[in-house]
Formats: C-alpha cells, structure tokens, sequence
C-alpha cells in the first residue's frame, strides 16, 4: 500500500487548520529498487570474468548483478572483470554474493569506482532506450 496525503487550503490566517486527506492506494509494485534492472539479449550479452571463468550476467543493474555459478558461496567477495559489448569496455568490480538459489547467484557491487558506475549506467540507459 501506498499512502498519499494532499494538504487542501492555501496559506491561512493564524487561526485556521489546514485540512488533511489521506487515502491509500493499492500499490502495483511491490519492487524497491534503487536501480534499474536489465537482461541483456543475445547480442548485447555482459560477461563476468571471475578466477579466469567467463560467466553471462543473466541481468544486471547499476548496482548489482545475476549470474550462474556453483563455485560462490553466500557472503564471499571477490574482484570480478566486467566485459560490455563494446570490446573497449573491461574495468574491474568487487562483488559480494548476498543471496543463492541452487547456482543462481545474486551479487552486489562494493566500492564502486564512480567512473565504473557511470559505465553501467550509461550501459543500462541504451539498452532501456533502445
């Protein structure tokens, strides 16, 4: 649920309240995000290189990634190469395993580079916009 208060009035003498409605409205998304998240198609596939192993990131955000792995284990940080379509775009990243369904793993990015960061969001915004 959602709640929405609007304040009804203009500025008043001293004397005067203001009035508040509130309703709640149901809320169609229940998703609290800071970032957005994309699945990279085919052609525009994003790969994580860690410990020498290419992995395909599954989706990926501007400030974490999903990808498929049996050897991470919840809670371990590792530095991980990023590789985006553009064969000039390879910068490193240190990623922590928060969460693991069976090989499925859901990791966050640390100490993010703020030129890192607006690598993958400019990554992030072409593939929304195009």
């Amino acid at each position: 649920m959602q709640r929405i208060e609007q304040e009804i009035g203009e500025l008043s003498l001293f004397w005067k309240k203001k009035a508040t409605i509130g309703m709640e409205l149901d809320s169609p998304h229940n998703d609290n995000r800071a970032s957005c998240l994309i699945a990279p198609d085919g052609k525009r596939s994003v790969f994580i290189s860690i410990d020498g192993e290419d992995i395909k990131a599954l989706n990926i955000s501007g400030s974490g990634v999903a990808f498929r792995s049996s050897r991470l284990e919840v809670g371990r940080r590792c530095t991980a190469m990023v590789r985006l379509p553009s064969a000039t775009s390879v910068f490193p990243l240190v990623l922590k395993v928060i969460a693991k369904q069976e090989d499925l793993c859901r990791c966050c990015f640390r100490d993010i580079h703020e030129d890192t960061e607006n690598l993958l969001h400019a990554y992030i915004l072409m593939i929304c916009t195009s």
